[in-house]
């Protein structure tokens, strides 16, 4: 019988955390107090509970007013360390193809650990320490709050930012994840928090922008054809073809019908096409002169978008590099297909991409190593001496 009454009060104390320790449960309503300062925004958390304890605590009259006070408690202290872990909400992207599991620390027994050894300060410091990058951000925003001329645009960029970094740092948890950010116009390549690879890109005009996104690569495409988009050729080859015709030859386009097959482009009355009335496909022959380069990487998604290379270097010396219909041109193509293709590098070897041919025949090679591609817009960037940037609002996102 006694063993029976002594394993009760056991569960008892395993489930009362917070039930019995009220300076605990105020250092836990002081943090959520100050979650401007980590951020967050304190209105998210149900601070009911604990106002309850603290204030009432001769109210718990019963085992049933207690358990739900103490369940209370527990959930909004995982609510509050869980978006310290993984940010308050995910970013904002156009499509997700791509979806990750946030299993990189195990909030609960945290909580747990701290909570014992009377550290849950030490858990916020050591959370907002695990990402570099939401530092960084952390220590910018905490002089702005402070400062008597508070810019309120650079503030809630810079919450935002930090939020978006505690989801990528939690998605790149020993793993590898390539990550594009359209503001800064700019490629990372991340193991697990080391930069293995970065560079810059060409990206979409405010009036065709790169879409943002989370998938995965699944292919290199060594000499790829460029297939035009239909409101390329209607709204922009089409008055030059009918104005000349050889300007696809120049181009090295052919015309082909929607099953492929090669069309004589002078036997086609130019003038009697328009975007809903065009049945043929545009190509453009495979080479050094073709608008996607060398090189191509594929990956799934409901947008005509690639990462690829480009015959127009000289485009990546402009600090303001919105250029495309919203593909992605990558500076270091080359870089990246070694790196992707690590596992398989005498395929890419075997090709000698310093030279320029002309309709070389396509390679296509499948990507061992499953790779997340995360395309997304944060104003809020590093440089490669890791300093703290905030970049033009480009798409006015």
């Amino acid at each position: 019988m006694q063993g029976s009454i002594n394993a009760q009060v056991g569960v008892q104390n395993a489930i009362f955390q917070w039930i019995g320790n009220p300076k605990k449960v105020m250092v836990l309503d002081s943090l959520i107090n100050q979650s401007s300062l980590f951020a967050l925004d304190k209105s998210d958390y149900n601070t009911i509970a604990i106002k309850k304890l603290t204030q009432h605590p001769e109210n718990l009259l019963n085992y049933k007013d207690s358990l739900s006070i103490e369940l209370a408690i527990q959930k909004t202290a995982t609510h509050f360390f869980n978006d310290l872990a993984y940010g308050n909400k995910p970013p904002s992207l156009d499509y997700r193809g791509a979806k990750f599991e946030m299993i990189a620390y195990n909030i609960p027994a945290l909580i747990k650990m701290y909570h014992q050894k009377n550290q849950l300060s030490n858990l916020v410091e050591d959370l907002n320490q695990k990402s570099i990058e939401v530092k960084m951000i952390l220590d910018t925003l905490n002089i702005l709050q402070k400062s008597n001329h508070k810019n309120q645009t650079k503030i809630n960029q810079l919450i935002k930012a930090a939020n978006d970094y505690r989801w990528l740092n939690a998605v790149r948890n020993n793993h590898r994840i390539i990550l594009v950010n359209i503001p800064s116009a700019q490629l990372k390549v991340y193991d697990g928090s080391t930069i293995t690879l970065q560079m810059k890109l060409i990206l979409g005009k405010a009036s065709t922008p790169t879409k943002t996104l989370s998938t995965y690569i699944k292919q290199v495409t060594i000499n790829p054809y460029w297939t035009v988009p239909k409101s390329i050729i209607v709204n922009e080859m089409l008055p030059k073809i009918q104005q000349d015709i050889s300007y696809l030859s120049r181009n090295h386009l052919e015309v082909l019908s929607t099953n492929y097959k090669p069309l004589n482009p002078y036997q086609i009355n130019w003038f009697n096409v328009d975007l809903l009335n065009f049945p043929y496909i545009i190509r453009q022959a495979t080479g050094c002169e073709n608008a996607l380069g060398i090189l191509k990487l594929e990956f799934d998604s409901p947008f005509s978008m690639y990462l690829h290379d480009t015959p127009e270097k000289q485009l990546f010396g402009y600090k303001n590099r919105f250029f495309s219909h919203g593909c992605m041109r990558m500076e270091k193509p080359v870089a990246m297909g070694r790196l992707l293709l690590e596992d398989n590098l005498q395929a890419i070897d075997s090709i000698d991409l310093t030279k320029c041919y002309l309709n070389p025949k396509p390679i296509f090679i499948p990507v061992a190593k499953k790779t997340p591609l995360v395309v997304w817009y944060s104003q809020v960037d590093f440089d490669t001496n890791n300093n703290l940037l905030i970049y033009k609002n480009v798409y006015n996102r």
